[in-house]
């Protein structure tokens, strides 16, 4: 599947879903576990049938992955290295040796006051800091060095629909990444059930103007 085809299966994947959905579980997702074998939106769909699955909750699940697994690529074309082992959970790819997850998503909407100066790094550690307080509390809580892109276009439907404008998002992962192999990766203390722990964590603020 060319990128050209998957933007056309994820342009229409959002005439199927909307924007709110409900909050993960262990359980959904083992049931839509199957959203990483299709390649294609038909197969997902087809598969959603075959196994009478919530449908707006494997369509995000989907949407999610493919737009995720394009921006890593991204940074692999901008520098990274690309981990092999794809069991590995907690690393997508590496930065000057550094392991990294990334995770793409969207201007959450309890900081719609905008609390943060995302232009400058320490409004961006405040900001991250937030997400690690506020991750998910099941298996997909990690405390490990983690890149955010975060996609931030003024409303909740269009900040799902940023995550799949691939050519505005590498354009700042371009720029991201020429400062990170020139200066090295930002590090930050977090602090979670009252224990510290340092990681390797920073973010790519994706703003589209309206």
């Amino acid at each position: 599947m060319t990128v050209r085809q998957l933007e056309q299966d994820l342009k229409r994947c959002l005439t199927l879903i909307s924007a709110d959905w409900r909050m993960q579980s262990n359980r959904r997702d083992r049931q839509s576990s199957f959203i990483y074998q299709a390649q294609t939106l038909d197969e997902c769909l087809a598969l959603i049938e075959k196994y009478k699955i919530d449908k707006d909750y494997a369509l995000h699940r989907w949407y999610n992955y493919k737009t995720s697994t394009e921006c890593e690529n991204m940074f692999c074309k901008a520098g990274a290295v690309k981990e092999q082992n794809k069991f590995n959970h907690n690393v997508d790819l590496y930065i000057n040796g550094i392991p990294f997850d990334v995770k793409l998503t969207v201007y959450p909407a309890k900081l719609s006051d905008k609390p943060y100066d995302l232009t400058t790094q320490n409004g961006r550690d405040c900001m991250i800091n937030w997400f690690y307080a506020n991750q998910s509390q099941q298996d997909r809580k990690q405390l490990v060095n983690r890149i955010y892109v975060v996609c931030d276009a003024g409303s909740a439907d269009e900040n799902l629909k940023l995550k799949s404008d691939f050519a505005l998002i590498e354009s700042q992962i371009q720029q991201f990444m020429q400062q990170v192999l020139a200066k090295g990766v930002n590090k930050i203390t977090v602090i979670d059930q009252g224990q510290e722990y340092t990681v390797y964590s920073d973010m790519v603020y994706v703003k589209k103007q309206n």
